[in-house]
């Protein structure tokens, strides 16, 4: 029976040699795992923090500013292919007004001086009110401009800040368990998928900001025409509809980044306690920023009226 105690220490000898072997794999991926995990801390929020702060000097910037080349290109439109088109609709209106006056006067006999003056005066103010139609709705961006920039003083950054600490995760244990591994693997889970999120709320706030100046530039690019409707009685609700349309859309910059204000308001009104909790907070109002964003058209259309 001499053999046993020399197997109950072989035995022990590779219980513990199997133990260290288990602790360092185990502090090998938690080293890994807490400097990565680490890394993606650090600017956290920067991309959307990053994102708001351009879209805010965007949308202040206007239009001609955003993308000059483009800006030309429209006003080139306006200028050279839609003023011409409203000149002929201008005509075939004045034509049409004229013949009614034949008409309603008894073959010219009972025409007053007075409201062929009045006609034809409609007639030149229309022509002007085209010619400088493209103008004309660019000052009601200006408008909105000027109504944005007063909400730029806002702070409309994340400021949040976390630490290793505050995961309660600490650079080395005393024992390295699998808990311990899948804890801050874990953690290190939730961190890519919410840089993934914040990343996806970014790029949905410059796609929003790109498509509101695009809409404001076509709209624009026609302007000439709903103008020229306006000397007839008939069809003057087409210009009042189109400048209703042209106020909304002017506005939609104002109404954006009011809506990044509110959003600063109930960030700043969190209270941060557990990390994961707070990060859900943070990332589903960013979502809701984004959709919110999208529905301001519709919004600002039923201040105005425009439809």
């Amino acid at each position: 029976m001499s053999y046993l105690p020399g197997g109950v220490a072989g035995s022990k000898l590779n219980s513990e040699f199997a133990g260290e072997l288990l602790q360092w794999i185990g502090k090998t991926l938690y080293t890994g795992l807490y400097a990565s995990t680490e890394e993606s801390l650090q600017g956290l929020f920067d991309s959307l923090n990053g994102a708001l702060s351009s879209a805010s000097r965007e949308i202040t910037k206007g239009p001609k500013l955003w993308n000059d080349s483009a800006y030309s290109t429209v006003q080139g439109v306006a200028e050279n292919v839609c003023i011409p088109i409203a000149g002929a609709f201008i005509t075939i209106i004045l034509c049409w007004e004229l013949l009614h006056m034949v008409q309603d006067s008894n073959a010219m006999q009972n025409v007053k001086p007075d409201k062929l003056m009045f006609t034809l005066m409609k007639f030149c103010l229309c022509l002007i009110v085209c010619t400088y139609s493209f103008q004309i709705v660019m000052a009601f961006c200006d408008l909105g401009m000027w109504a944005a920039q007063k909400l730029t003083q806002s702070s409309l950054s994340i400021d949040m800040s976390p630490t290793m600490n505050d995961l309660k995760l600490f650079a080395e244990l005393e024992e390295y368990t699998l808990n311990d591994v899948l804890k801050i693997a874990g953690y290190k889970l939730v961190l890519v998928l919410a840089r993934f999120g914040i990343w996806i709320c970014s790029l949905l706030v410059y796609i929003r900001i790109m498509l509101w100046f695009v809409e404001y530039l076509i709209y624009a690019s026609v302007a000439p025409i709903p103008y020229s409707a306006r000397i007839n009685r008939q069809w003057s609700q087409v210009g009042m509809n189109y400048t209703r349309k042209m106020l909304a859309l002017s506005f939609e910059g104002f109404f954006i980044l009011l809506l990044y204000a509110i959003y600063g308001g109930v960030l700043g009104g969190l209270q941060l306690g557990d990390f994961t909790q707070s990060l859900v907070m943070v990332i589903g109002c960013g979502f809701g920023l984004a959709v919110m964003m999208f529905k301001v058209g519709n919004i600002s259309a039923s201040i105005f009226n425009a439809h």
